[in-house]
């Protein structure tokens, strides 16, 4: 085909040549006259002057190719180019585009051409596009814009366009170049990395809260023990008749109370992982409504509709505990304003293949069944549908972190159940729990009623703080036993190398300067390997039962404890004391 035009052409311009040559004819023209070897000498110019054009022609023919070839490239490079090019008009009409645009945007080029650009701009968008452009006018800078643009399915991605304006056709006449990415994976990596990062400080934050809490216990610890001995102190001098004894019977209870309170604290904030047990369903959730109750706003009441004869789950009593927080803190936060109540619903329920078939995570069987519900302003079924995604939320920046609820999904995979929430705008919202029904048998553990057990043994007292070793001296020899101590570990030390025979109990405190409460107790067992030690402490991260036992001590007690409860266990580390020094060696 275009052989045939070329040859067409050949003849186009050979008339034309001879129509020139016709009307510019002269007598030069005439060659008669002319001899032979001037003829010649003319057909040999004309040969000379013919293979020059040819020459000229094939010169011209190869540069035409590699302008067709280079145009083939630039059509080839700017066409399949990994990113989008296209114009924009000054009224924003698009004026060319390439195909990788056209495959951006799922659609056809020639469906681009001569359409608004702001027709695949995200309606919530758009005003980013107009002030850019207004900025881009102005300035006839270079500029970067991020946005969202929408495919022809509806799909919306984000885009980073870099723009620049063309002045072509007149200095007057402007256009906008645009050279645009897809960058929607990096959008989403860098939403993930925000995410990551978000949970890494809710981490950190979670662990720095965990060791305030243990240190705050500590201390709190022992002014709880402080307040509720030398309190029992005062109800031992008191007549029955006097009034005051009913506000001591106060304070003994509150200080109680407080204690658990701590207690709480330090079960929920603890960092290592506790393994899972069979444990009685209805006390896990009764003990934890305590702590929530005093968490919550007066103007928020709790319901509890607990059964007798709830089932044992084989559970993470801690995760339980936080599981309630969790839900309840949400409940709370949805009723803050207007007030309200939380029901607390557990109970039984029996699974049959019906139910179970309707559900791919539940076997038939028993379960033990959670409801928190509460009156709150409820949620819409959009939000309904999120509410399990990390770092989801509703609330106001600062006053959530979104994590809430999918920690509650979690533990309840982990133990095998299932969750699932019902809410509507108005309406408040319900939790339902499902757990499978442990059903291996749990030993009843029954203590028998002791009243403040006494003796007559020698003790070794040993507390750094004035006033609980004061306290601690008086309520042993209270008791009936014999106590010689210290408020110094080293001279205490000191005072049991001197006569290591002399003592039948060492209560020593853990944490202490100079020595602390466990490297004491080595020092003493290595004079005396089977010296009954007992370790008292408000909360340390140094040292648990199992170190302690590891050592050699032969009882861990944590602080602060009521008369009675403290009588029992000097009593206790007494007794198996004298019965290993029967059964020993």
């Amino acid at each position: 085909m275009e052989k045939e035009k070329n040859a067409t052409d050949r003849v186009m311009l050979r008339r034309l040549a001879e129509k020139k040559l016709a009307e510019t004819a002269d007598e030069n023209c005439d060659l008669s006259g002319k001899s032979s070897e001037e003829i010649a000498s003319l057909i040999h110019e004309l040969r000379v002057h013919q293979i020059e054009l040819q020459m000229q022609n094939e010169e011209l023919r190869r540069i035409q190719e590699e302008l067709e070839k280079a145009q083939n490239r630039y059509s080839h490079l700017y066409d399949f180019s990994p990113v989008g090019y296209f114009s924009i008009s000054e009224k924003g009409i698009i004026t060319e585009a390439n195909l990788t645009l056209a495959s951006m945007l799922g659609t056809e080029r020639s469906a681009l051409i001569g359409r608004f650009f702001t027709h695949f701009i995200l309606k919530d968008d758009q005003d980013i596009y107009y002030k850019h452009r207004h900025r881009l006018m102005e300035t006839d800078e270079s500029l970067i814009c991020d946005l969202r643009l929408v495919k022809k399915d509806g799909h919306a991605f984000h885009a980073h366009m870099e723009c620049m304006v063309y002045k072509n056709r007149g200095e007057d006449l402007r256009e906008i170049r645009v050279v645009v990415s897809d960058v929607t994976e990096s959008k989403l990596a860098e939403k993930d990395r925000e995410n990551l990062q978000a949970q890494l400080i809710q981490s950190q934050k979670m662990e720095s809260i965990g060791t305030l809490a243990g240190g705050i216990a500590h201390e709190f610890n022992n002014i709880l023990s402080i307040i509720i001995g030398n309190n029992e102190l005062v109800m031992e001098e008191l007549p029955e008749w006097s009034h005051a004894k009913e506000n001591t019977e106060e304070i003994r209870v509150a200080g109680l109370r407080a204690r658990d309170v701590v207690k709480q604290l330090l079960l929920f904030s603890r960092k290592t992982e506790q393994k899972k047990r069979p444990v009685q369903t209805g006390a896990v959730v009764k003990e934890a409504l305590k702590l929530i109750r005093s968490s919550i706003p007066v103007n928020i009441g709790i319901n509890q509709n607990i059964a007798d004869d709830v089932a044992p789950v084989f559970a993470n009593a801690t995760q339980i505990n936080q599981l309630l927080i969790n839900l309840c803190g949400n409940a709370t936060d949805a009723m803050i304003n207007t007030g309200g109540v939380i029901t607390i619903d557990l109970n039984n329920e029996i699974i049959d293949e019906i139910v179970s078939n309707s559900h791919d995570q539940l076997n038939p069987g028993r379960y033990v069944k959670l409801m928190v519900g509460d009156t709150g302003h409820g949620m819409n079924k959009h939000t309904l549908d999120r509410i399990f995604e990390p770092y989801f939320t509703t609330k106001a920046f600062g006053k959530g972190t979104g994590i809430g609820l999918a920690v509650v999904h979690g533990i309840v995979e982990i133990h095998n159940g299932i969750i699932s929430a019902e809410s509507s705008p108005g309406k408040g919202s319900v939790f339902t729990i499902l757990l499978p029904a442990y059903e291996g048998h749990i030993e009843q553990e029954t203590v028998p009623e002791i009243v403040s057990p006494s003796g007559h043994e020698q003790i070794l007292f040993v507390d750094d703080d004035p006033s609980l070793f004061r306290l601690g001296k008086r309520r042993l020899e209270g008791l009936g036993y014999a106590v010689e101590g210290s408020t110094d570990s080293s001279e205490a030390l000191t005072i049991f190398k001197n006569a290591p025979d002399a003592f039948d109990l060492i209560i020593t405190d853990m944490d202490m300067p100079h020595m602390t409460g466990d490297q004491l107790a080595v020092e003493i067992l290595k004079v005396r390997p089977k010296m009954p030690i007992m370790l008292c402490t408000g909360y340390s991260e140094k040292i648990s039962e199992e170190k302690a036992r590891e050592i050699g001590i032969c009882s861990f007690v944590m602080k602060p404890q009521d008369l009675k409860d403290f009588a029992v266990s000097v009593r206790k580390a007494l007794d198996e004391a004298k019965g290993l020094e029967k059964t020993g060696p």
